[in-house]
């Protein structure tokens, strides 16, 4: 499912002064352009750290100092693996304190690629994507969550997006929420990306290519 519906959808549906969280790879750049904040809501980004793997540890850490208030953390499935699937045993062991608090939701963008810099290196040098590049590993994150004891969701189907959204949000306490989507839908900063034209050298290697003397 296209990436950016997911973020659309969950932009109409925010309750009143929930904050939303991001890492630092294509969930931000969804979260840049697809969601709406309403006077009272607060965000939370890794900011110049460009840090992926912020989304979970600062979700938990809202949740303790707004127990009030509603928690939607959008991830990447590479930042999630990255350090983020630790967190959850954090959130596990302490569920009797946010069981029964607002939803603490943990959005997991599902394409199996570390997306954003597959689509940097893409932009940059104008190279296709390269399979086992960037590839993150399968892995069923809803599976893990309920393992580790906490509640959890997938969807794959895009009709159902705005619904699942909608029952989430109503629940109360931790979940963790898998979309299954598209890898292949580009930022809008990478729009117009496509292979490679390997007859010239692409723009990173242009220097090396004066150098040895290669037309390009």
């Amino acid at each position: 499912m296209n990436p950016r519906s997911v973020v659309a959808e969950l932009s109409d549906r925010l309750p009143d002064r929930a904050v939303v969280v991001t890492d630092s790879g294509t969930s931000l750049d969804w979260w840049t352009r697809h969601l709406r904040l309403r006077p009272g809501m607060r965000s939370l980004l890794s900011g110049h750290l460009g840090l992926p793997g912020a989304a979970v540890p600062y979700a938990v850490a809202a949740r303790f100092a707004a127990p009030d208030r509603p928690v939607i953390a959008l991830v990447g499935d590479g930042a999630l693996q990255g350090g983020g699937l630790n967190e959850l045993l954090t959130v596990r062991r302490h569920l009797d304190r946010p069981a029964d608090l607002p939803p603490l939701v943990f959005c997991v963008f599902d394409n199996g690629d570390l997306n954003r810099l597959t689509w940097q290196r893409r932009a940059a040098a104008g190279d296709p994507l390269v399979p086992l590049s960037a590839e993150v590993p399968a892995l069923p994150y809803a599976e893990c969550a309920r393992l580790a004891g906490l509640p959890a969701v997938r969807c794959d189907r895009p009709r159902y997006v705005g619904s699942v959204w909608a029952d989430v949000l109503a629940g109360r306490g931790p979940v963790l929420l898998k979309f299954v989507v598209d890898g292949e839908t580009p930022p809008d900063w990478a729009a117009g990306v496509g292979t490679a034209d390997h007859s010239r050298p692409a723009p990173l290697l242009a220097p090396l290519a004066k150098f040895l003397g290669v037309s390009g």
